[in-house]
């Protein structure tokens, strides 16, 4: 089993989803930045003063993370920060799944077409925080540009 998880094939695939998955989900936040402003407010989590500054820093940090990985540059640091920010979206879907507050995520887009369920949304990224653990700790320089430099 350890064998297939660590194949370099599988996390060479599994970079390049994580990183087009945070690169499309980057690009409608970045280009409606008010809208997610707004979606991460409705979260009612994080302090009021900090919606603007998590609206413009998070994805621009998703876009370059996303990037990152896909060309394999400094993947180690590219996969802890998708793996951090998927811990955080886990953690932010659970409250609100707690509360029983019905939102939009903001998660790909954050047009009110966005709604999805809590539970299937807290899934998706689940599956998507394995993917990153696999990729942090089975090897992530097959076809990388990192390792091009070394």
């Amino acid at each position: 089993m350890r064998d297939l998880l660590s194949n370099k094939y599988l996390t060479l695939l599994f970079r390049v989803i994580l990183g087009v998955v945070f690169c499309y989900a980057a690009v409608d936040k970045i280009v409606h930045i008010d809208q997610f402003a707004r979606a991460i407010y409705f979260y009612h989590i994080a302090p009021g003063w900090t919606v603007n500054v998590m609206a413009v820093v998070m994805p621009m940090v998703e876009m370059i993370a996303g990037i990152c990985l896909i060309l394999g540059i400094m993947p180690r640091g590219a996969a802890t920060l998708i793996v951090a920010m998927l811990v955080m979206f886990i953690v932010a879907l659970t409250i609100v799944y707690v509360r029983g507050v019905d939102i939009n995520c903001g998660c790909f887009s954050v047009s009110s077409r966005g709604k999805e369920s809590a539970v299937g949304l807290i899934w998706r990224d689940l599956l998507l925080l394995l993917m990153g653990l696999q990729v942090l700790f089975l090897g992530r320089d097959f076809l990388s540009l990192q390792r091009l430099r070394k």
